[in-house]
Parts: C-alpha cells; sequence; structure tokens
C-alpha cells in the first residue's frame, strides 16, 4: 500500500512535506526555548511525522471503514516484498532518531510498535482512510524499528557518545508493555472487525491477469481515463473463489477470481455526504438505471424491493432476488441509492439458477424440527433458500431462526437449517 500511495497520490507528497517543516519547526521551537540541541529533537519529530502522514493520510475521502484485518501467515513473505522493505524503511528514522533522542532503544521501540498497532487499529474502523488492517505491516513497522534502534545504539558507540540505556530491567519492561499494548489494541478491535488469515504472497502479489482484469473493471465502471491505484488478490480457501481488491481516487471495487466478475463495490458518494428527499420509485429507476448498465443478468425474473435504511440520510436500499417454487436463488444484487438520488455503492452474487430436488418438507414440519432441537426456543423467522451442501451441490434448505431466555432477561439468537428434500438437520459451522 505504501508503494502505491507514494507512486500515485500526489497529495501525499505535499502532506509529507507540511508534516515534516511543521513537526520540524516546532520541535526546534521547544528545543530552543528549553536551551536544549535544536537537531536531534527536529530530526525525531519530522521522522514521526512522516510515519503518520504516510500511513494515515486519506486516500480515499469517501470509503467506509473496511472493518476488515488481514493476519498474514507468512512474515518472511510479508516483509522481503516491494511493500514490505519499503514498511521496514519507513520506521527506521523515527526509531534511529528517538532512540538517540530519549538514550533508551528498547523504550523507542516498544513505542514505535504500539505506534504502528495503534495505526492498523485506525485503518481498519476509521471510514474515509482506504487503507485496512494487516499485520504484516505491523511486522515490517515493528521489525523496522528494531532495526533504527539497534543502529543507533551502535551509532553511539562508535562515536563516543554518552552510553544509551539497555539493560535487562529495560528490556523486560517493554517487552511487558508491548504484549500488553498488543493485547489492550487486539481486545478493542475482535468486535468489529472481521479477521481475514492469508499468505503474504497471495494478499498482494497480483499477477498480470489479476491486474489487466482490475484496471478493466476500474475503467469500466469509473470511465477510460480512471487508474486503478492498488490491486491486490487474496487466494480463496477450500476451494472457494479468489478475490482481488483494487482502490483509486474515484472508488473501489472487489472482483472474483477467477473470472473478474464485480462483486462489491464503492461507486458513488457515501449517503451521509449526499443526502436529500429520493422516493421509492425515483430510487428504483436510479438502481435500474445502473444494473442495466453492468448487472443486466439481474433484472431477469426476479423483484425489486426497496428498503429504506434509517438515519442515512434518505438513502435506500434496492434489492434485486429470485425465487423459484418458492426458493429463495443464490442470485442477488443490492443498490445503495443516496438521498440525492446518485448510487452509492452495490454488492452482487451471479450465480445461475440450479437445479434442485423436489421440496418434502413444510414449513410447520421444519419449525417443528427447529424447536426440539433447541426446547424451549421460539421461532422467529423461517426462510426456504438455495444452499450449497458439503460437496458444493444446491439443496433447498428451511433456515429457522429462534430466540431462547436466558438468565437475567437475556435472549440468545440461534440458527436450524433443515433440508427441505430430506428433512435432516443440516450441520451450521461454528455453531
Amino acid at each position: 500500500m505504501i508503494r502505491a500511495i507514494f507512486t500515485n497520490e500526489a497529495g501525499l507528497l505535499w502532506a509529507v512535506v507540511a508534516a515534516l517543516i511543521g513537526s520540524a519547526v516546532l520541535a526546534a521551537v521547544v528545543a530552543r526555548r528549553r536551551s536544549a540541541p535544536v537537531l536531534l529533537p527536529a530530526c525525531a519529530a519530522a521522522s514521526t511525522a512522516l510515519v503518520l502522514a504516510a500511513t494515515l493520510y486519506p486516500i480515499h475521502p469517501g470509503a467506509p471503514a473496511p472493518l476488515l484485518c488481514t493476519v498474514q501467515r507468512d512474515l518472511i513473505a510479508a516483509m522481503s516484498s516491494t511493500q514490505g522493505l519499503m514498511n521496514i524503511a519507513l520506521f527506521v528514522p523515527a526509531a534511529f532518531f528517538g532512540a538517540l533522542l530519549t538514550r533508551r532503544p528498547v523504550s523507542t521501540g516498544v513505542a514505535l510498535a504500539l505506534l504502528s498497532a495503534a495505526v492498523e487499529a485506525v485503518q481498519a474502523v476509521t471510514p474515509g482512510v482506504g487503507r485496512s488492517c494487516d499485520t504484516g505491516d505491523l511486522w515490517d513497522n515493528s521489525l523496522g524499528a528494531a532495526l533504527g534502534c539497534g543502529l543507533a545504539f551502535l551509532w553511539s558507540r562508535r562515536v563516543g557518545l554518552r552510553p544509551l540505556v539497555a539493560g535487562r530491567r529495560e528490556a523486560v519492561r517493554g517487552a511487558l508493555a508491548l504484549a500488553g499494548g498488543v493485547a489492550v489494541v487486539a481486545t478493542a478491535l475482535v468486535p468489529f472487525v472481521t479477521v481475514l488469515p492469508a499468505d503474504a504472497t497471495e494478499n498482494t502479489q497480483a499477477g498480470p491477469a489479476q491486474r489487466a482484469a482490475a484496471a478493466k473493471a476500474y475503467r469500466d465502471f469509473f470511465g477510460p481515463a480512471a487508474e486503478a491505484v492498488s490491486v491486490q488478490f487474496v487466494q480463496g480457501f477450500n476451494g472457494q473463489p479468489g478475490t482481488i481488491s483494487t482502490t483509486g481516487a474515484h472508488g473501489s471495487l472487489t472482483l472474483g477470481w477467477p473470472g473478474g466478475e464485480p462483486a462489491t463495490g464503492l461507486v458513488g458518494p457515501l449517503p451521509e455526504n449526499a443526502p436529500g428527499e429520493l422516493t421509492d420509485d425515483a430510487a428504483v429507476a436510479a438502481a435500474t438505471r445502473f444494473a442495466r448498465a453492468y448487472f443486466p443478468w439481474a433484472l431477469t425474473d426476479s423483484r425489486t424491493p426497496v428498503e429504506v435504511r434509517p438515519d442515512s440520510a434518505g438513502a435506500r436500499k434496492v434489492v434485486w432476488r429470485s425465487r423459484v417454487d418458492g426458493v429463495l436463488m443464490p442470485m442477488g444484487l443490492d443498490v445503495i441509492v443516496t438521498g440525492s438520488g446518485q448510487v452509492s455503492s452495490f454488492s452482487a452474487r451471479h450465480i445461475d439458477t440450479p437445479v434442485l430436488p423436489g421440496v418434502t418438507v413444510a414449513e410447520a414440519t421444519a419449525r417443528s424440527t427447529a424447536v426440539a432441537t433447541y426446547p424451549g426456543a421460539v421461532v422467529t423467522s423461517a426462510d426456504l433458500v438455495a444452499e450449497p451442501d458439503r460437496n458444493g451441490a444446491w439443496q433447498p434448505h428451511w433456515v429457522i431462526r429462534l430466540t431462547a431466555q436466558q438468565a437475567q432477561g437475556r435472549s440468545r439468537l440461534l440458527l436450524v437449517v433443515v433440508d427441505a428434500a430430506t428433512g435432516a438437520v443440516v450441520p451450521v459451522p461454528g455453531r
């Protein structure tokens, strides 16, 4: 991400220049007032400002919070890639000058590692930044901080400066502070983000075919002059398709791979940035024009309900779904239209209508099966949907949702899936 930003975002360059000059001047003024040397505080402040500008500069102000954190399983690949090397180099100056200024290399390294963890957390939950949390970045930044502190320690000894404090007690305190700080950040993030395991090579090294598909899709949605700034590829697991993620100045898209078909996208302003009073008919008309241009398959044999999005400045969600013999098919298209009538985002699932076994289990029977599975629970909804089984074959399933009362008046949400052809309870992963 750092590489893509520096090579495509002119605004970041100006932000970096302003941050470097402003922080250096401020630190120099403070040092001079305290009758202290000016150069070292200025360099430490400027290098830290560089870190913050490069990692928190909003590359796409209209982007929603990603609420995603990628956990890299191959840390060697994460640090040896071009992006990894740039992430390492980014933290070296701050660690070097910070260690020389504080005389405590271990504490400086721990502080910068925790700063990196905080930055990743902010990227994961903050709208408009246009980044996402990645443990590979945290690893690279921490390695750069350690390298910078080590260089400062060696430099101070070589030039005969006052020795830096790096005893066992400081190391123990630093390790405890680092572990505690990372634990706090992780605990705060877990309720809000989705953790995605991935290999660094799979996540960052999009091949020529994937980059070409991303570039074409980006031009199709945003115009022939639009350029995709960042392209990443995540390999699918257990036979599932992979995902291409691409971002740029105009918006962001995700594509399925192989195939390159758009799956989700932010293609216009966020609803809160384009308020207005939009009628359902106007929302359907705007969404239909968008669907006809990009997803004509969604307009065939489907129904078009409209949902109001509360507290979203008058936005509407237009939804296309298809049912065959009462069974909800896997295809789907959701289009968010802002109150001002602009398409904001979409989510698409293009799957041909599968051939299903006949439905032999009535809804009442499925409800009884669900209650027998969780005695005392109350059924809140039942829907007949087409879902793939463990072997990938499509089956009709009754999806039954229930609630059960617990201690202190709390309710527990439950889910039971019943095969509508056989009546058997279908195991639900993770439940």
